[in-house]
């Protein structure tokens, strides 16, 4: 396989050979920014942000310089410097290599063994070890395929996750308040994008999204809108919902720890046996006590989240169920 950006050969990276690291598998809008930023702080953590955002793919020393949470809305804690400051040493002219912009979308359901992934990633781990330091990955796109990195990359993988309620609305509320439909949207895409035959894709059929034409990632951002435009807000909700079940259904049990946000915040308990967890794991020692996560008031909505939510974990289900082995494969609905 080819790095269309570099030109280079992706080879598969000897599982044996590669440093540990600290991955935080997560969605969007959950309180993983500030998991990571806490990492940040310490002297032993090389810390990556958002290693399959497209953005990678056109990253620049200029654009590195305006990556900063007080350039838009972010509501995320304070930082050091850009978001990105760490893949400085990476850039060639334009780009990370070894990066593929369908990381970030495309091969979020991957079913593979991760081959680019693993490359690119442990490209990134071993400058961490190089330094002296453990390298930690802040994702907010790679849940979908964190089993296979869990059994692919030495570590300790984290899934951190939101009330699921709270997480769509933290989404919704970006359209609604500013007319940014980024995170809505990006749970469509998703769906949209996945291989044909696996259950994201048949549930992708099911909700009615349309299959996309091959091309860049903003085109076919651009083309699922223009579709769906003005989407209801039920089709949003089922399908951030179909995202995190077929997610999750996959990652949490392969993860060594599953950190969800609002009991770190409200535990003292939880949140010790955590910091131990992971200062045992990776000799780093966080500290969460300052961990809150603001709820968002629940507004008028025009369906029920709960039975929204319940006729979507029945069509999840059928979808996986319909892409077993052997399985007669039915037409969903």
């Amino acid at each position: 396989m080819l790095d269309r950006t570099h030109g280079l050969e992706l080879r598969p990276a000897p599982t044996a050979a590669l440093p540990r690291a600290l991955y935080l598998h997560a969605g969007w809008r959950c309180g993983s920014t500030y998991i990571w930023s806490k990492f940040r702080a310490l002297a032993g953590a090389l810390c990556f942000y958002e290693p399959f955002h497209e953005q990678l793919a056109r990253l620049t020393r200029r654009r590195i310089a305006r990556a900063t949470p007080g350039r838009w809305d972010s509501r995320h804690p304070p930082l050091a410097g850009s978001y990105l400051e760490e893949f400085r040493p990476f850039l060639w002219l334009r780009g990370v290599p070894h990066y593929a912009e369908s990381f970030a979308a495309a091969r979020y359901f991957a079913d593979d063994e991760l081959d680019p992934e693993c490359t690119y990633l442990a490209l990134l781990a071993r400058q961490g070890a190089a330094s002296g330091r453990l390298s930690v990955f802040g994702f907010s796109r790679s849940l979908g395929r964190a089993a296979t990195l869990a059994r692919r990359l030495p570590g300790l993988h984290v899934v951190i996750r939101r009330d699921p309620l709270q997480q769509w609305l933290s989404c919704r509320s970006y359209r609604v308040d500013a007319g940014h439909d980024y995170f809505e949207l990006a749970h469509l895409l998703l769906l949209a994008l996945a291989r044909p035959g696996t259950p994201a894709a048949r549930v992708a059929r099911a909700l009615g999204l349309p299959e996309l034409a091959p091309g860049s990632l903003a085109r076919q951002r651009a083309q699922l809108k223009r579709a769906l435009r003005p989407w209801p807000e039920p089709l949003s909700y089922a399908a951030f919902v179909a995202v995190q079940r077929l997610s999750l259904a996959a990652a949490e049990p392969a993860a060594d720890l599953v950190l969800d946000l609002e009991t770190l915040g409200a535990s003292e308990r939880y949140r010790r046996h955590a910091e131990h967890t992971i200062a045992r794991a990776t000799g780093l020692a966080v500290d969460f006590r300052d961990c809150s996560i603001p709820r968002h008031p629940a507004p008028a909505l025009p369906f029920d989240p709960a039975e929204t939510g319940r006729a979507v974990a029945r069509l999840v289900d059928a979808a996986r169920s319909a892409a077993l082995p052997g399985h007669p494969g039915r037409a969903l609905g």
